[in-house]
């Protein structure tokens, strides 16, 4: 296996000043990209006004080389706004854009229970959010959503659903349809874990392929994978990833990122398992590791890739100076020939976390939240 301290690195040479895009009145947290089907990058967020939940956008033009004006997304003031089930957006072909987000709905039956919602924005004008799934029933969990673009030029849907065997939750899979929303959810896995984004991606060919934390009847939480070959119509059982055999009686709240590189898919998760703990990042079907972080002080890896057959991957590392401890966060990218460069993207003077990353066209754009005494904002900065 590959680790990090045996590779040769050359540092990145260029990072740009960070552009701070959210209220510094408001705490903001949550960054997500999602493109439109023109291939515009946009990024959305969370504020926090008091207990009141904003929802924002800003989208890149590929032309001027700029953002637009953060524009507000209605959603509702109580959204849930947890890393892991961030609300987030995705878009038709037809330029509809699809709202999914989370509210909790605490019963005597689990304080987790909740709902999954989604809205639609036609021309400008936003729908009434309405609930995904179809069971409301008081007292269920629907949550840790996914929704990203097929090739039809709808809309998929992944989600955690309600308990149906002796342990976890189920995986489902719904799609939207020309001028309509999501339909009837298919159950992939009877048995996940309870509390782990999902990540997916679909091509014109026909393939969806999916990841996420799986729970098997030992117990044990690493990253299973589904595949379709027929544009979702049918999919494949559910296989690992990479058997770490990480057992934890608890919630990792730590999900995977999937890319399709230029030697096919890759993908980068958090393990604590006792055999290596910290963040992997490896092929489809391959042993050996592209990277290996190891640690618990290794969090929230994502990764990206771009047309050049690059792949990079950002993550928060813990650190310590002092009495003080923060999160500073990193990026490596990896070239055609598997060469690795690495950089650190935020500075050392604040505590940052949640990074994410999309290719702009021109430059790597990195979004992350970063705090600096009581301020907590969205940062970007671009990295070549």
């Amino acid at each position: 296996m590959k680790y990090s301290f045996l590779l040769p690195f050359v540092l990145l040479t260029y990072l740009s000043v960070g552009q701070q895009i959210s209220n510094p009145k408001h705490v903001a947290q949550d960054p997500s990209f999602t493109r439109k089907q023109d291939g515009s990058l946009v990024l959305s967020w969370v504020e926090k006004q008091g207990d009141t939940v904003l929802f924002f956008r800003k989208i890149w033009d590929k032309t001027r080389q700029s953002w637009s004006s953060n524009e507000l997304i209605p959603i509702h003031p109580e959204a849930s706004t947890h890393a892991e089930g961030m609300p987030k957006l995705s878009y038709k072909a037809d330029g509809t854009c699809i709202l999914m987000f989370e509210l909790n709905k605490p019963s005597e039956k689990s304080r987790f229970s909740g709902d999954l919602y989604y809205a639609m924005e036609k021309q400008g004008q936003w729908s009434k959010a309405q609930t995904i799934h179809r069971d409301t029933t008081a007292g269920l969990s629907h949550s840790f959503g996914k929704i990203f673009p097929l090739a039809n030029g709808e809309v998929g849907a992944l989600w955690l659903d309600v308990k149906l065997g002796p342990k976890g939750r189920t995986l489902v899979y719904a799609a939207t349809s020309a001028g309509q929303g999501f339909g009837e959810m298919r159950v992939l896995d009877k048995q996940t874990c309870e509390c782990c984004r999902i990540d997916a991606l679909a091509d014109n060919q026909g393939n969806i392929d999916l990841i996420y934390r799986d729970l098997n009847d030992l117990g044990e939480r690493d990253m299973a994978y589904i595949h379709s070959k027929d544009f979702g119509k049918t999919f494949t059982p559910p296989v690992t990833w990479m058997a770490d055999h990480w057992q934890v009686n608890a919630c990792p709240h730590a999900g995977p990122s999937l890319v399709r590189g230029p030697h096919g898919l890759e993908a980068t998760w958090y393990t604590g398992a006792s055999s290596g703990s910290g963040i992997k990042w490896a092929y489809q079907d391959k042993k050996e590791l592209i990277l290996h972080l190891k640690g618990d002080k290794y969090r929230q890896a994502q990764l990206a890739s771009n047309a050049h057959g690059e792949v990079a991957l950002v993550y928060a590392q813990i650190k310590q100076e002092g009495e003080r401890y923060f999160k500073q966060i990193g990026m490596y990218v990896k070239d055609q020939q598997g060469k690795l460069r690495h950089q650190w993207i935020s500075d050392s003077i604040a505590d940052c976390s949640y990074p994410v990353i999309h290719w702009n066209g021109k430059k790597w754009l990195v979004a992350y939240e970063s705090w600096i005494g009581e301020e907590r904002v969205i940062e970007v900065r671009e990295v070549k």
